[in-house]
């Protein structure tokens, strides 16, 4: 499974100091992308957790989905404190995940965590107050999302390049950009063929999960995967596999991430 750099680390906080820095931290609405931000700190705690299984497509954009509308005034530090609780056992109750990271298996650590984080701040009288706290600029903003995708980008180069992965998933978040700046270039033929290809892959990989799952609500949510994926609409997992693969296929043409960088005017 693979990982990336967070927006920022909490590697050295404890949950509590985390909670009294909260109005440092970005949230989570302030990012324009959030699915190539979430899935990774996902990915770590699927293996910390002993998770085997990778976490499929669909479930992935589910996540996406999730944290994006529901989650926006969380930060990405919080969901990381949430599942460090979890793994930790600072919960009352364990969740339960049949070696599978659904989105109900994460959607009921972090219900657990909005538990936690109120009676924490209740006893620890922590208040949020974000007049208290200096504002950051438009411009410090910037530079530090500039930053994390920079970070994104030398990931995926290293993932391709020294660990010799054909493509990664994730990397579909970039393909607007190398499209914009003509890093891609692929017709409607091209797309098609990649996309009847792509989608064989997803239904091959979805019936693989299906037959070894135990757990009885992933196997109808699979199930209703693999309905959606043989309509005759396109489906969005399959459409950003073809994305992702797409970028993974330019980037491996350069030499450094700086080219790449330096293509799409990222100035580090």
């Amino acid at each position: 499974m693979d990982n990336t750099n967070l927006p920022t680390t909490t590697q050295n906080l404890n949950p509590i100091a985390v909670l009294k820095k909260l109005d440092t931290f970005l949230k989570i609405k302030e990012f324009d992308k959030v699915g190539h931000l979430i899935i990774p700190i996902c990915n770590k705690h699927a293996v910390l957790t002993g998770i085997d299984k990778e976490i499929d497509p669909f479930t992935k954009e589910e996540i996406a989905k999730y944290t994006a509308v529901h989650l926006k005034n969380l930060t990405f530090e919080e969901i990381e404190i949430a599942f460090q609780n979890e793994r930790f056992n600072l919960y009352d109750k364990k969740s339960i995940h049949y070696n599978f990271f659904s989105i109900d298996y994460y959607v009921e650590i972090i219900t657990k965590y909005k538990t936690w984080k109120q009676s924490q701040m209740t006893i620890h009288n922590i208040a949020m107050n974000q007049n208290l706290l200096p504002e950051k600029s438009n411009t410090a903003l910037e530079q530090e999302k500039k930053q994390i995708r920079v970070e994104f980008i030398k990931h995926i180069f290293i993932l391709l390049k020294e660990e010799k992965h054909e493509y990664i998933n994730d990397a579909f978040t970039l393909y607007d950009d190398f499209i914009e700046h003509e890093l891609i270039k692929v017709d409607l033929q091209q797309k098609k063929d990649l996309y009847a290809i792509m989608l064989k892959e997803v239904i091959k990989e979805a019936n693989k999960k299906i037959s070894k799952s135990y757990n009885i609500n992933s196997k109808k949510e699979l199930e209703s995967f693999v309905k959606k994926l043989r309509e005759k609409n396109k489906n969005n997992v399959v459409v950003n596999k073809c994305k992702a693969y797409l970028v993974c296929k330019s980037m491996v043409g350069y030499e450094s991430v700086d080219a790449i960088l330096k293509k799409i005017n990222i100035e580090i």
